[in-house]
């Protein structure tokens, strides 16, 4: 099976949409829709035993229809709509569900996307329980094709291209980069490389196969080719921004914190007003001890883009941890709730932030704020016993009663 690490480094994107400085209220949708959806596929279940099938499907296609607006993965409810429509007799629908769920995985120009195999598998046993063996045994034999090709080189593929005779150089090589691009897109750096690789053969003073298979190196923890081909993109075009900082990711990843600040500071040089790298320089100033530095970078993203959520929270730790200022560090933080003023996490922060200038009874405060953002989850109830047990001592009934709601909560999730 492919590695896949948790960070990817790209040379074509440098975060998702979703994740960007100034998609701040999108991430508050998407965090907020987050836990009352697992709230309402919970109830769907209770649905389900209750044989409320209308109601269940009612619930679902509500979340399909709010994540779909947020651009978001559909296919745990779809799989979720299967699964109802089987469990409600209504077979034609359920299959017609799994067809769908593999259709939205199929590329249909020859490339198998591996993430394919557990929805055929998921499909073939829908299949032989309904007594059509023959077409679940398809099924599985080509879910089983795609695990045993899935690290093998795309011969066919690059076949087509590399053979074209209509195709000029140039166009080979745009080919093989998208082909390469398409093998990233479904996870699979392995296939990617190879693909990438007959690109940099095709035309070696080009960047943009370099760059990517840089990023199928990086994902496959192959960290010193990945460092090569940005090396030897960077020497054909030493002023690219996102190079510069893809390279500096690396070599933080490679603990080379001097070349990484190089890199960054060359980046930032050219993008003065990029708020990605400016976070990432602030992080390796904190590595390095550097603390006002880091600040200044963090202020510096601020002053760009005044929405840029994830710079205040980080200063503001800066500023409790680091430096003791308590009350700049508020200041931050209510900045940030200012942006997303439901955001559990940042009400966390802000009442630890409290906790640690001896401000109690306004962190329990927060912490009953907390709750009343999530009634349903554990956090705020544990953020309050703390603060409980900080004012009126270890065996403080108000801890006792919230540690109690806690245990209620857990196993009404069971």
């Amino acid at each position: 099976m492919i590695k896949k690490v948790v960070i990817a480094l790209s040379s074509m994107i440098l975060l998702s949409s979703a994740s960007r400085a100034d998609d701040i209220d999108i991430q508050e949708r998407i965090r907020m829709g987050s836990g009352q959806w697992m709230q309402q596929m919970r109830q769907v279940d209770k649905l389900k035993a209750e044989k409320k099938w209308d109601e269940a499907e009612t619930t679902i296609r509500k979340i399909m229809a709010e994540r779909q607006e947020l651009k978001l993965n559909l296919s745990g409810e779809k799989r979720a709509l299967a699964e109802l429509y089987e469990a409600a007799g209504k077979t034609a629908e359920a299959e017609k569900m799994y067809k769908e769920l593999v259709a939205d995985r199929e590329t249909n120009d020859g490339i198998d996307d591996f993430i394919l195999t557990p929805m055929l598998t998921q499909y073939a046993q829908f299949l032989r329980k309904h007594g059509r063996e023959k077409e679940a045994v398809l099924l599985e034999k080509r879910a089983a094709a795609i695990e045993a090709d899935v690290n093998k080189p795309p011969v066919k593929q690059i076949a087509a291209i590399t053979g074209d005779a209509k195709l000029s150089t140039d166009d080979k090589y745009s080919k093989l980069c998208e082909l390469g691009k398409r093998y990233l897109d479904s996870d699979n750096a392995t296939k990617a490389s190879f693909a990438l690789s007959e690109a940099v053969k095709l035309s070696p003073s080009k960047t943009l196969a370099l760059k990517l298979r840089a990023q199928s190196y990086y994902q496959l923890e192959r960290l010193k080719p990945a460092l090569a081909d940005l090396d030897t993109a960077l020497k054909t075009d030493p002023k690219d921004a996102t190079a510069l900082f893809d390279r500096g990711r690396l070599h933080q990843s490679l603990n080379k914190d001097q070349l990484a600040l190089l890199d960054f500071d060359a980046s930032i040089a050219l993008r003065p007003n990029d708020v990605d790298v400016l976070g990432y320089r602030a992080k390796q100033f904190d590595k390095l001890g550097k603390t006002d530095k880091a600040i200044a970078d963090y202020t510096a993203a601020v002053k760009a883009n005044p929405r840029t959520h994830w710079a205040y929270i980080q200063r503001a730790l800066l500023y409790r941890d680091k430096k003791k200022d308590f009350t700049q560090a508020l200041q931050d933080i209510d900045k940030a709730i200012a942006l997303a003023p439901k955001n559990v996490d940042d009400w966390e922060l802000r009442a630890e932030t409290l906790m640690k200038a001896n401000r109690l009874k306004e962190a329990t405060a927060d912490a009953t704020k907390m709750i009343e953002l999530e009634p349903q989850s554990t956090q705020g109830y544990q953020m309050r016993s703390r603060i409980y047990k900080a004012i009126e001592g270890a065996k403080s009934k108000n801890a006792a009663a919230d540690l109690a709601t806690i245990d209620k909560l857990r196993k009404t999730a069971q």
